[in-house]
């Protein structure tokens, strides 16, 4: 499958300055050569308006440290029903409190929804995770009240991103409807926690800032 994003991609969209790349010799062996070139040649973005916060860990003073393993989690005695070796995943960042981790060999995404101890599947490579970010970021004058006055509408931008994520990776919306949709009702005292994607497209659909 051709690689979704590179450096230019993401500069296009993030300052060059926050977007951090780890050098060669930082990375786990185990880390799966596509996983390995996104790392150390396009970069992490640490943009603070962005819906993902980069891992602290990540830093030591002004240069980029190792990743955290989840076995350095809090309460990481606490997860249940793990997949084998995830306690070797490395920590990303959060997005809305759930935590982003990366399964070095398989070069699989997983979220760690803040609450539940447990893993959900985020997406199928590093390489779609970043789309979405950089897809976020293209549209986000569409979304942003902070940072543009002309919001046409944002309802349509966030039915229109997440039919263009879901084309570039299905797995996070396989079962999944739209928060906004007539079918799914996530505010029932028995509904299911909003998956961390569809929970960043309802804020695109309620518009930000």
């Amino acid at each position: 499958m051709p690689q979704l994003t590179d450096r230019s991609m993401m500069e296009s969209v993030f300052p060059p300055e926050k977007l951090v790349t780890l050098e060669e010799a930082k990375l786990p062996a185990e880390i799966d050569a596509a996983t390995r070139a996104l790392l150390t040649a396009t970069g992490l973005p640490d943009d603070r308006s962005s819906f993902f916060v980069l891992d602290g860990g990540l830093f030591a003073g002004e240069t980029p440290d190792r990743f955290r393993r989840c076995a350095q989690l809090s309460h990481f005695s606490e997860y249940h029903d793990m997949p084998e070796g995830w306690a070797e995943w490395l920590v990303l960042g959060e997005i809305h409190y759930d935590v982003v981790v990366l399964d070095p060999v398989s070069g699989a995404v997983h979220a760690l929804p803040d609450g539940e101890f447990t893993a959900r599947p985020l997406n199928q490579s590093l390489d779609s995770f970043l789309y979405f970010l950089y897809l976020l970021e293209l549209e986000r004058p569409g979304y942003d009240a902070t940072v543009s006055e002309d919001l046409p509408d944002p309802e349509a931008l966030a039915e229109s991103l997440r039919e263009r994520m879901r084309n570039a990776d299905p797995l996070p919306f396989e079962g999944v409807e739209p928060v906004w949709s007539e079918e799914a009702d996530w505010e029932a005292e028995d509904a299911a926690p909003v998956p961390t994607w569809d929970g960043v497209l309802s804020d695109v659909y309620e518009t930000v800032g």
